[in-house]
């Protein structure tokens, strides 16, 4: 089973890109705490993990820089090279970000449309553009 579920806030505005076919692939990344004691006190160490959403409408893609979001995805491993050096990155691919609590910053909160989700393995052989 490869299965993640995450509740954090978005760090930076999600990246949008485009396949041949129409799907929307956008990349964001996501800052999530832990606690930890060290000489008897409580901690908060900050996580930052990278999200690709892949949707079939950019309407889907809604979160924004400081947005509290639920994820539920999987984890991805790609791998390349780049100048003769081996690179990989692990990331989150899920088919929906759900906006939870809008930034702090905005008075407005504007509702989350919900759009179909599309499934990950729906892809096939589709790249990730990133």
């Amino acid at each position: 089973m490869n299965k993640v579920l995450l509740v954090g806030r978005i760090g930076q505005d999600p990246e949008i890109r485009f396949s041949q076919a129409g799907t929307v692939f956008a990349r964001m990344t996501l800052a999530t705490e832990r606690n930890r004691k060290v000489d008897g006190k409580w901690v908060a160490d900050t996580d930052w993990h990278t999200l690709i959403q892949i949707a079939r409408a950019l309407p889907a893609v809604t979160a924004k820089k400081g947005d509290l979001v639920a994820v539920e995805g999987e984890l991805r491993t790609r791998v390349w090279d780049k100048d003769g050096e081996k690179r990989w990155i692990t990331e989150i691919v899920t088919p929906r970000v759900r906006v939870l609590a809008k930034n702090r910053k905005e008075q407005a909160a504007a509702p989350n449309p919900v759009s179909e989700p599309i499934a990950v393995e729906e892809l096939g052989s589709e790249e990730i553009p990133f």
